[in-house]
């Protein structure tokens, strides 16, 4: 099947890279890592004047009534700038779970404020409490069996702790949960949020991927040994060839992941574990061959490549795993064969 994005939607793409480049430089990841939890965002208002925070929110609540797959590409742009706010959270699945499985009263108070980006949302959909901005949200959405609870910041009890990446800024959390804060009940709301956090976060990784190929392959046509540009050699240039075939590969199942949630086809969520899986892989593999490939270098806190490097193994683990992915991608293939 051919499948492609049309000219808008890459239009789209290209004014947001075009902010993410002029605000979000290398120095200027050093110094939000540097400020931690004493943050203060210059990025957010030019992505809330282009209108990516509210691109899923109902055009009836002041959004772009966009779909999933509008904004991948935004998202994989995200991913390469390493963009230090919870955009998965805010722009994707605080919308759709909202949209999908909200109650009138929590969609006419909040979807506007999404849509004005004048509300960041924050996640906890597993067991843990390390919650990524969760002492500076607005919102954190929380899955408590199979309920889903909305929960504003005056009950949110956070405590800021140190991440391997300081530009996520994790809290660990404690809710005050109750009949007020209950969103929603049931399997079907749980697997919205759970399947729009993977796939928001796997197209972050392929972007991630995607920086890290390039930042490479730039390094091995600049550095010389034995008289001869490294990116000669085939040894180096294979092994990234092959990084960028895997990439790609990723890159293909995050469309079509993004495509299956817009229409919410029938294996959506199929499409989701094998996204996730395959986008973890092709970030672990570009962000091993881009340590190796630089040598030395590639491990002082002086180079610029270590922001792309840890923030791509917090994401590898968040919204699920290589392993769990695929164990319930076999889950349901099992299922079908003995139903």
């Amino acid at each position: 099947m051919h499948f492609d994005l049309d000219d808008l939607q890459y239009e789209f793409r290209d004014a947001v890279r075009k902010v993410l480049t002029a605000e979000l430089s290398p120095a200027d990841l050093r110094a939000i890592w540097e400020q931690g939890h004493d943050y203060s965002s210059t990025v957010w208002p030019h992505l809330v004047s282009l209108g990516l925070p509210g691109l899923l929110v109902p055009a009836a609540h002041g959004g772009g009534d966009g779909a999933p797959v509008d904004l991948v590409l935004l998202l994989e742009e995200c991913g390469s700038a390493c963009l230090p706010e919870p955009i998965v959270e805010t722009a994707l699945i605080a919308p759709l779970v909202l949209s999908r499985a909200g109650t009138d009263q929590h969609r006419a108070e909040w979807l506007p404020r999404l849509a004005a980006g004048e509300a960041i949302v924050a996640t906890c959909l597993g067991e843990d409490r390390l919650v990524p901005d969760g002492a500076r949200a607005d919102a954190v959405l929380v899955r408590q069996g199979d309920e889903l609870h909305w929960v504003p910041r005056s009950q949110v009890h956070a405590t800021p702790v140190q991440g391997i990446d300081p530009s996520r800024r994790l809290a660990e959390c404690a809710f005050d949960l109750g009949p007020d804060t209950l969103l929603a009940t049931g399997p079907e709301a749980v697997r919205v949020a759970q399947d729009a956090g993977a796939f928001g976060t796997a197209a972050l990784l392929v972007g991630l991927a995607q920086r890290l190929t390039g930042t490479t392959r730039d390094y091995l046509l600049e550095r010389r040994q034995f008289g001869r540009v490294i990116g000669s050699f085939q040894a180096l240039k294979h092994r990234l060839a092959d990084v960028a075939v895997q990439t790609e590969a990723a890159r293909s199942l995050v469309w079509y992941a993004s495509y299956a949630l817009s229409e919410s086809t029938p294996d959506a969520t199929r499409a989701v574990h094998m996204a996730k899986a395959a986008a973890n892989e092709a970030a672990f593999a570009a962000n091993y061959a881009a340590l190796q490939l630089h040598g030395g270098i590639g491990f002082t806190w002086e180079h610029d490549l270590h922001f792309w490097l840890q923030r791509g193994k917090a994401l590898e683990r968040s919204f699920g795993s290589t392993t769990q992915h695929r164990a319930a991608l076999a889950d349901e293939v099992l299922a079908e064969v003995w139903r």
